[in-house]
């Protein structure tokens, strides 16, 4: 009986990013040795502090400071320990006194959520999706941010998701496939788990940005805008530090988002058998978003040096593993 392929929202990205890519990662399990990508560390971090603070309930958790506070001291020590040669203050220690300054001005803007009641926060769930037959071709891992009631929103049950990001965009979230995966799945993998009633339905997800910038200190009006030393509105408006964006996914949504993961599947097993001949996407991007880019290089005029810098620069791990320990512990 043939295994089904297990699948999760970031190898989704990456095959659609670049097949080549998606197998070096995904099928050899190829992991680049090194410290963490500093924006990725940064953004594992602030999520670990909200996850603490958005706990079950109306009451919040430990004060994301502190948690971020000690996630930072931990991770630079081992870093500085680790990789004492690659190992650059600027990026992470940085990194560590303004993600503090960040979480101050979080809490400053939105205060507690005092009508925010929390059903479960970093919620993982596996999900079997099935192709135009009703056969399961693929079990689909990942985690939602959290689930929540708004009690200030009609107390309907929804999944929050956040983010950090240099600059808040938008336009593109009504087809975000993440978003849209964890609502499509979202339903019954909660009354399964007994968090919504089982005749609720989630269809809507709540993005919840902070931007990695500064607080503008000048004084501001009764609408929040920015003034001049005179008094007068400045002509330079600040971008908001923090954004949150309601998105729903109706069901014809979220079939189509189920039909679309199935076609995905089908053509990463065209890869997996070998029918089709792997191709690359090269973008302007690939020298600073891609771990594979030198590697990508040799690989270009020297399979056999490809090679070798393969075994010399990356190790092999199985890049599920983490998520499946996570589920089997809870």
């Amino acid at each position: 009986m043939q295994q089904i392929p297990m699948l999760r929202n970031s190898e989704r990205k990456d095959f659609k990013r670049c097949p080549q890519r998606w197998w070096w990662s995904w099928r050899e399990g190829l992991n680049k040795q090194g410290p963490p990508n500093d924006k990725l560390w940064f953004g594992e971090g602030i999520h670990l502090a909200l996850a603490l603070w958005y706990i079950p309930g109306m009451k919040r958790g430990v004060d994301p400071r502190k948690t971020w506070r000690k996630f930072a001291k931990d991770d630079i020590k081992f870093i500085r320990t680790e990789y004492a040669k690659e190992y650059d203050p600027a990026k992470y220690e940085d990194a560590a006194t303004f993600g503090e300054e960040l979480l101050t001005n979080y809490l400053d803007h939105w205060g507690r959520d005092r009508s925010w009641d929390v059903i479960a926060p970093e919620q993982r769930f596996e999900a079997l999706v099935p192709d135009r037959n009703g056969k399961p071709v693929v079990r689909l891992f990942g985690t939602f941010d959290g689930v929540y009631r708004d009690l200030n929103d009609g107390n309907r049950p929804k999944l929050m998701e956040h983010k950090t990001a240099a600059a808040i965009y938008t336009g593109h979230l009504e087809l975000d496939e993440q978003g849209g995966t964890y609502v499509t799945v979202a339903t019954h993998t909660c009354r399964d788990q007994g968090l919504i009633g089982e005749n609720e339905t989630i269809e809507e997800i709540t993005y919840n940005f902070l931007r990695k910038g500064k607080k503008d200190d000048r004084p501001t009006n009764e609408k929040g805008q920015s003034l001049n030393k005179d008094g007068t509105i400045s002509k330079t408006q600040p971008s908001p530090l923090f954004v949150r964006l309601p998105i729903t996914r109706s069901r014809a949504e979220q079939g189509t988002q189920l039909r679309r993961i199935a076609e995905e599947v089908e053509s990463m097993n065209d890869f997996r058998r070998g029918d089709r001949e792997l191709w690359k996407n090269p973008t302007r991007d690939c020298s600073w978003d891609c771990d594979f880019y030198e590697m990508c290089l040799l690989h270009e005029s020297s399979p056999d040096d490809a090679d070798e810098f393969k075994s010399m620069v990356f190790r092999v791990q199985n890049p599920y593993a983490e998520h499946l320990r996570k589920t089997a512990a809870t």
